[in-house]
């Protein structure tokens, strides 16, 4: 969490200034901390401390975080406003259901927090770019643009949800398993729909990229070389991008199923982070081709 409010506080120092840019992180580390405080209160079922934590969230820092991103960027107040409380009942939904072991619905809701969070997103985008057309040239409503957000953005939820799921594999939780494995299968169909034109074949090979993470997770070794070799190979000439980044996103992958298995909770949030950051050249190179 730390590492990600670093990266956000330099790219929006990168349009609004060092000053604005601090603002806005330190109310973002204020957030991070009540949404901390939310899930011990939930798991510990200390009520009090739950409810405080999201009181603060809903009627302290979205508000103060909306006004803050208002001064900034000269998006309507009200609007980012709602956009912001509806982030906290969308993460409240799933850090809930995670503790209450409801699987399947926190899939389902970690999915819409991860897609409620690109709402605001999109918009400051647009806004710094028709701001500050000499920082961010060209047109953030492209087509293009869209589509290259949109497979960086499943690609990445990909990357997460398929460790999310080794874990569970990992550590023996086979309802977490089945519901995780669900989610991998319906981000699947989304990127099919958002692959630019006829990629016949897709299905195959990507269910069996999901199947051979699994099955190394439960330790057979036999599914490494189908998923460094194989699919690879297969993934890189079904969507013509460089086998490279293709092969350094499953090494990634592969890094981070060997730190669950290794119980490495230091090295392994800091692994998980770069194999989804490993997405982006391979969702960029599609889009280009």
């Amino acid at each position: 969490m730390t590492t990600n409010s670093k990266d956000l506080t330099n790219l929006l120092g990168r349009a609004f200034g060092n000053t604005a840019a601090t603002q806005l992180a330190q109310a973002w580390s204020i957030q991070n901390g009540y949404l901390v405080d939310y899930a011990i209160g939930v798991v510990t079922h200390n009520d009090a401390k739950a409810n405080g934590a999201m009181s603060g969230l809903v009627n302290g820092f979205a508000p103060q975080f909306a006004q803050l991103i208002r001064d900034a960027s000269q998006l309507p107040l009200d609007s980012v406003t709602q956009l912001m409380k509806q982030q906290m009942l969308e993460d409240k939904a799933f850090i809930d259901d995670v503790f209450a072991q409801r699987y399947p619905a926190f899939y389902q809701n970690l999915h819409t927090a991860y897609a409620q969070t690109s709402q605001l997103g999109d918009a400051l985008a647009t806004q710094i770019a028709q701001k500050y057309p000499d920082k961010f040239p060209g047109d953030p409503a492209a087509q293009e643009v869209d589509t290259r957000v949109a497979m960086n953005l499943l690609l990445q939820e990909h990357s997460y949800v398929a460790t999310m799921a080794t874990d569970a594999v990992v550590a023996g939780r086979s309802a977490e398993k089945t519901a995780a494995a669900a989610a991998m299968a319906t981000n699947a169909d989304k990127l099919r729909a958002a692959v630019p034109g006829s990629r016949t074949g897709f299905d195959k090979v990507w269910a069996a990229r999901d199947a051979a993470l699994l099955a190394y997770a439960s330790g057979e070794a036999a599914s490494r070389p189908a998923l460094t070799d194989t699919f690879v190979q297969e993934f890189a000439a079904l969507w013509h991008v460089d086998k490279l980044p293709v092969k350094a996103q499953v090494d990634a992958t592969i890094r981070v199923i060997d730190q669950q298995r290794a119980k490495s909770s230091k090295a392994l949030a800091a692994a998980d982070r770069a194999a989804a950051t490993a997405m982006q050249p391979i969702a960029d190179s599609a889009v280009q081709r």
